[in-house]
């Protein structure tokens, strides 16, 4: 009777087990394939991609140019949708959702970072990260944007519009903006292509500390490996197929 007992115990830890770490999944991909009309065939962009992150890790992405990376975090993101296969966001099944529902899911709970910043240029820094939050009725708006432009380094920036701002400091606007509303997962698509080495490698820092600091979960897309090296997990376009990267 007591193994009997010892043993159902067992087994519903183990289910247990099993529920947290699904629950603690923010993404996960199946099986995904994607092709876009070319003429009379079909042009395959991405092929059986299969993938997961956890809540707080990093996953870089890298590939040549053209080789489907911004395509595949569009499709995770659930910006567009995949041909074939099966994409998790949040432990909620994308197919499944139109496209306004993929919008209220991403809502509160997902970030971007772009290569060309994105900001609207007759706002200023301040305006620009306030925007979205009182768009999604996020509670004390104004004091989140605040805070969130002291973390880049921009406190004395505040009313400086896009046009009066360096490259990096637009970027750390953009950095700002997306981490104002503690998202859940950020998606990154070379936020650092468009700026020199020392305002890259200060976005790099401080997309990183922000990562950390909120245990949020990052879709790092880039052609920079040494940034790649940031990340938890590494994996390569290739042929439309993702091969994954060993650490050294």
């Amino acid at each position: 009777m007591d193994h009997r007992h010892s043993g159902m115990r067992e087994v519903a830890n183990a289910a247990n087990d099993d529920h947290e770490q699904h629950e603690k999944m923010v993404l996960a991909c199946r099986n995904v394939s994607h092709s876009v009309a070319n003429g009379s065939a079909p042009l395959h962009i991405l092929r059986d991609i299969s993938l997961q992150l956890k809540a707080g890790a990093s996953l870089a992405i890298t590939g040549a140019s053209g080789s489907g990376k911004t395509t595949l975090l569009g499709l995770l993101a659930g910006l567009d949708v995949a041909s074939s296969g099966h994409i998790e966001l949040f432990g909620q099944s994308l197919d499944l959702l139109d496209e306004e529902q993929r919008a209220g899911l991403r809502r509160n709970r997902v970030g971007f970072v772009f290569q060309s910043f994105h900001l609207i240029p007759t706002l200023s820094a301040l305006d620009n990260v306030l925007l979205p939050l009182e768009l999604t009725d996020q509670p004390a708006p104004r004091e989140r944007a605040l805070t969130a432009l002291d973390q880049v380094g921009l406190s004395d920036r505040l009313s400086h519009y896009p046009g009066k701002l360096s490259g990096g400091e637009q970027q750390r606007v953009a950095l700002a903006r997306a981490f104002a509303g503690s998202p859940q997962l950020l998606f990154a698509d070379e936020p650092t292509g468009n700026l020199d080495h020392v305002s890259g490698q200060q976005i790099i820092d401080l997309l990183f500390q922000l990562n950390h600091a909120q245990a949020t979960a990052l879709v790092l897309v880039t052609h920079d490996l040494q940034l790649a090296d940031h990340c938890d997990q590494h994996a390569r376009l290739i042929n439309g197929r993702l091969e994954w990267q060993s650490r050294v």
